[in-house]
């Protein structure tokens, strides 16, 4: 017999998946859906209803077996468990142009991380406003962080600097790093990092790109009308992709 898991002992697949689930599940109470089926919500999502029933047994199931999910009890049920159900203090740390757009970015303050604080060591940046928020010093970061409960840290400094930054924002007292800088970071037990690559991301599109264009290329000639052993007439009957 499996064991049950508690509390945190859950897959990390099933971890990126519960911010899916919340935000489908939002989108649903903002229009007046009040329950949903796993499968309706599986397939609004593109899974399999076995696998989403699977990730919410790690946390209690939320319905009896056949009957739909409540949507304005599965919302904040999901936000607890993710650990938003509270607003979660966020500082950005290098206020470049990454650090800059994500301070812009008013989606963070509605899903749950409001913006506490935005550090840069260029003077020609500090004391500038990016919605009501001032670049400050980094030397006022760790201040900041104790006085405002600050959790989460936004690291998008460069990759040269990145682990002395992560060192500073530990100590201060940072539990999470979303690093945006393309390094890998070491940190202590008991911190946990995020690791967001954007050339590597923009880099593993760029190989399904070309395998798309690589598989079109290698059915062409066979779907040309007028084809070797076709005639114009003898078309396979369906458009050929461009």
């Amino acid at each position: 017999m499996r064991k049950k898991r508690k509390g945190c002992d859950v897959p990390e697949a099933t971890i990126h998946r519960l911010p899916l689930y919340l935000e489908k599940l939002k989108l649903l109470q903002a229009i007046g859906v009040e329950d949903v089926s796993s499968r309706q919500l599986a397939e609004s999502l593109d899974i399999k209803a076995s696998q989403l029933r699977h990730d919410f047994h790690y946390f209690g199931g939320f319905s009896r077996p056949g009957r739909p999910y409540q949507v304005d009890k599965l919302v904040p049920a999901l936000e607890r468990i993710i650990g938003i159900a509270d607003p979660v203090p966020t500082i950005i740390v290098g206020a470049g142009h990454l650090g800059q757009a994500l301070a812009n970015y008013q989606n963070l303050d509605l899903q749950g991380f409001p913006i506490h604080g935005i550090f840069d060591v260029n003077p020609r940046l500090i004391g500038l406003e990016i919605r009501g928020q001032p670049i400050r010093d980094m030397d006022e970061m760790a201040g900041i962080v104790r006085s405002e409960n600050v959790l989460i840290g936004i690291l998008t400094v460069p990759g040269s600097h990145a682990q002395e930054v992560a060192d500073q924002m530990v100590k201060a007292g940072i539990v999470g790093i979303f690093n945006f800088a393309p390094t890998d970071l070491k940190v202590p037990q008991g911190v946990a990092v995020r690791n967001e690559r954007l050339a590597v991301g923009i880099m593993a599109l760029s190989f399904k790109v070309k395998c798309i264009l690589e598989a079109q290329t290698q059915a062409s000639p066979a779907d040309e009308v007028g084809a070797p052993g076709k005639t114009a007439a003898e078309g396979d009957g369906h458009d050929q992709v461009s």
